[in-house]
């Protein structure tokens, strides 16, 4: 077995640029039919903040307000609702689930407001319960996103270069709501950008994710982070990643308590198992570039289908090994396919290459997974589940010590598999997953 490297100590070392950028990739293939549309969002806004004259903090702020702006939509179908129409209906709602998720994340609860109100028209916008600040930030971001509705309309006639073609048109279309959906200085401003070839031409994905790299006025970005606000992070990815299906509804949040638990039984630091519940919660961070269309098939996946289940993994270990660069939590959560016999995946790892950690969450995640409802079957039964899992541990897929302490303690894991409640580790504020919020206008 791999040695366990010591555990990071207090404070953490998290790229958040990288962490935010790859919140944005994740959430752009949601919307699968309109790649890297987040990403253009930020990049338009920046763009209009520093035509705008606004201070640097406050254009580097809006473009990060930007790359996350769509965090509550986690569904393919709600991306292309909400790309419809100008006006689309219900936009609302993702504006509130996305406050929800950002409120519970201290680092980034000071979004919350902007990203509640950016689809508020500006007519509304002026008498929200929120400060003048945020309401230039929300308003520019909803012009922004609408922009990029319109490139999407006038796209389906011409190749992305050729967008420049019907700046005339967008143009109008953007005037017509000036004053009403939109700010109109702010219209005024990107009218200017629009009729810019430049602007187009730099609206590509890999030039704009080096933009933050210049960012220094917003020293939050630079800091590093206590285990409190890494579990915070933890559970706002996890949160975007468990919403893409209501068959894997807080299965990231449960695969982290169970590996925990199970770490703290297997006598590991408190200090690793808390990074391990991190890496428990991140786990498949990677599934938000699988489509919809399989995570909710009912039946057995083709061949073709399990390949894009199976590259999951390799997008978790990219994703976090940007956005932990100095620990192992990237390593044990994509890990967690992997097979002691070497039958798992992505890279058929043996026994010597698997770890403690990596074994441990390998074993939560298929406990949970039976534990829950799926689209091809109901959860299983304690009984029922460790009839599945026992011959895996004796064809050597799993480990067997691991697998002792979930056994010593199945009804308890169990239990915390399917409660809905979320435990919470030490020092943290529990949340209640029914509270709803008021969306005002």
């Amino acid at each position: 077995m791999e040695a366990i490297k010591p555990a990071m100590h207090e404070p953490f070392c998290v790229d958040l640029k990288h962490a935010l950028i790859w919140v944005a990739r994740a959430l752009d293939y949601v919307g699968m039919d309109d790649l890297h549309h987040n990403h253009r969002v930020a990049y338009t806004a920046y763009e209009c903040a520093k035509l705008l004259g606004w201070e640097k903090k406050k254009q580097e702020f809006s473009f990060l307000a930007g790359l996350i702006h769509d965090c509550g939509v986690s569904q393919t179908a709600e991306h292309s609702h909400l790309i419809s129409d100008m006006i689309p209906s219900e936009s609302e709602q993702h504006c509130r689930v996305g406050f929800q998720a950002l409120e519970q994340c201290d680092m980034l609860a000071q979004f919350a407001n902007i990203i509640l109100y950016h689809h508020t028209d500006w007519l509304h916008l002026q008498h929200a319960p929120i400060s003048p600040y945020e309401k230039d930030v929300a308003a520019l971001i909803y012009l922004a996103d609408r922009l990029d509705f319109l490139r999407a309309k006038y796209l389906s006639h011409t190749q992305p270069d050729l967008i420049t073609l019907y700046k005339k048109a967008i143009s109008e279309e953007l005037y017509f709501y000036r004053g009403t959906l939109f700010c109109p200085t702010f219209v005024d401003a990107l009218v200017t950008l629009i009729h810019r070839d430049g602007f187009w031409f730099a609206m590509d994905s890999t030039h704009i994710e080096t933009v933050p790299f210049s960012f220094s006025q917003l020293k939050w970005l630079h800091q590093d982070l206590s285990i409190s606000a890494l579990i915070q992070l933890g559970r706002f990815i996890a949160g975007i990643v468990d919403a893409k299906s209501p068959f894997t509804y807080q299965h990231s949040l449960k695969v982290a308590e169970l590996s925990e638990y199970l770490a703290l039984q297997m006598g590991l630091p408190k200090s690793t198992s808390k990074l391990i519940y991190v890496a428990g919660l991140v786990h498949d961070i990677g599934k938000l570039r699988t489509p919809d269309s399989i995570l909710h098939k009912e039946g057995p996946l083709s061949e073709i289908e399990y390949i894009h289940i199976k590259r999951h993994t390799v997008d978790t270990a990219v994703a976090l090994n940007m956005i932990f660069p100095h620990s192992n939590i990237a390593q044990w959560a994509a890990n967690h396919h992997e097979r002691l016999d070497g039958s798992g995946y992505p890279y058929n790892k043996s026994a010597e290459q698997l770890d403690l950690p990596s074994r441990i969450i390998a074993i939560a995640d298929v406990f949970q997974a039976l534990s829950q409802n799926r689209p091809y079957r109901s959860k299983l039964s304690p009984q029922e589940i460790t009839d599945i899992m026992w011959p895996m541990v004796e064809q050597n897929q799993l480990d067997g010590d691991v697998y002792a302490k979930l056994e010593q303690n199945l009804n308890h894991c169990y239990a915390m598999s399917t409660a809905l409640s979320l435990k919470v580790s030490e020092g943290e504020t529990s949340v209640d997953e029914a509270s709803s919020l008021v969306y005002s206008q």
